[in-house]
Order: C-alpha cells, then structure tokens, then sequence
C-alpha cells in the first residue's frame, strides 16, 4: 500500500511538474507593445508641418496600407490579380489626406530620404503608377528642412484641385488608367521632390 501511494505521489508530481511547463510556455495573447514610435522624428515633424497646411480641409493617416485604398480591377487574370494585390498589400504609405466630411481619400505623400536609392526609386515608380491608374496624386516631398507651410498649403491644395478638375473632365467611359499622370507631371514646384 506504501508503494500504491508513494509511486501516486511520484505521478502527481511528474504531471504537476509538466502541467506547469505547459502554462509557462502557452500564452493565448502572447503580444506586447513595441518600444517604437509610429513615426521617425522626421516624420513626426514633417506631420506636424503638414497638418499646419491642410488646416481643417483635410485629414491626415499616417501608415495606411496601399490595398487599403486601392483595389485591382476586374477583368484580369487570376495570377496578375493575386501579384497586383500582394504588391498592394506590402505597401504602407506616409501619409494620406481624406476629406474631412466625407472620408474619401483625396491625396497620398510620401516623405522621401534625402538622398533616394535604387530601392526608393523603384518604389516610388510602383506608386507613382498605381496611384495615377487610381486617379490620386501622389505628392513626394524630400525630409528636409525649410519648408513654408503657406508653399506647403498651395502646393497640396493645387494638386488635389488639379485631380479634381481632370476626373471632372473625363467621363468615365473614357477615362484611362494614366489619365490623372500626365497633367500631374506638368506642374512642378520648387517644395516637391
């Protein structure tokens, strides 16, 4: 009867022994918050230059995934489908500009390193791009200083118009995916990269 309950005892504590093993390892939330901020310092301070332009017209979502504000289009294959949207999705843009009331994204800015690299550049093409077939400007802006924010306020408010009046022009039939491209093209400003 002592071996029945010794040897018990032994079980108990081989199972406890396990039991708490497995707690230790298993976490149903297992997160914690980052040590990181959503924005480098220069974003943080370009934001706050930015929200001083757009004043009360727009608001400003920083970190919005690409596939959050376009869709691929319908009528192509399923393989050119699927890249489009993974591209999309790897995507996260600096900054884009809504309309107040309605929500309705109105611009994309991306604040862009001083000096640009291959890498950058491809992106920005691959924007540049996507946004033009969307209809949205694509404003790029170098992170650094000296930027007024009434040139800022000019600039942006020029280029949301200018989108405006081209998607007004066109009738939708005819629109094409580079409609919003050229007219973009042709403004230039000394602020814009």
């Amino acid at each position: 009867m002592e071996i029945v309950l010794l040897l018990f005892v032994v079980v108990l504590i081989a199972v406890a022994m396990i039991a708490s093993r497995m707690s230790e390892n298993y976490a149903p939330y297992p997160y914690k918050l980052k040590d990181v901020s959503l924005c480098t310092p220069q974003e943080a301070q370009f934001m706050t230059l930015l929200t001083k332009a757009v004043g009360d017209d727009f608001r400003i979502f920083t970190k919005v995934r690409l596939s959050d504000i376009v869709a691929v289009k319908k009528g192509v294959s399923g393989s050119v489908q699927k890249d489009a949207q993974n591209k999309a999705n790897q995507r996260i843009l600096d900054y884009v500009l809504c309309d107040v009331d309605t929500m309705t994204v109105k611009a994309v800015i991306e604040l862009e390193p001083a000096s640009s690299n291959l890498q950058q550049q491809k992106r920005n093409l691959f924007l540049k791009n996507t946004l033009a077939a969307a209809g949205l400007p694509f404003l790029r802006f170098k992170a650094k200083p000296g930027y007024r924010v009434a040139d800022l306020h000019d600039y942006i408010h020029g280029k949301i118009r200018q989108a405006e009046h081209i998607r007004a022009a066109v009738p939708k039939t005819q629109q094409s995916p580079d409609s919003g491209s050229e007219q973009g093209n042709k403004q230039h400003s000394p602020i814009a990269a």
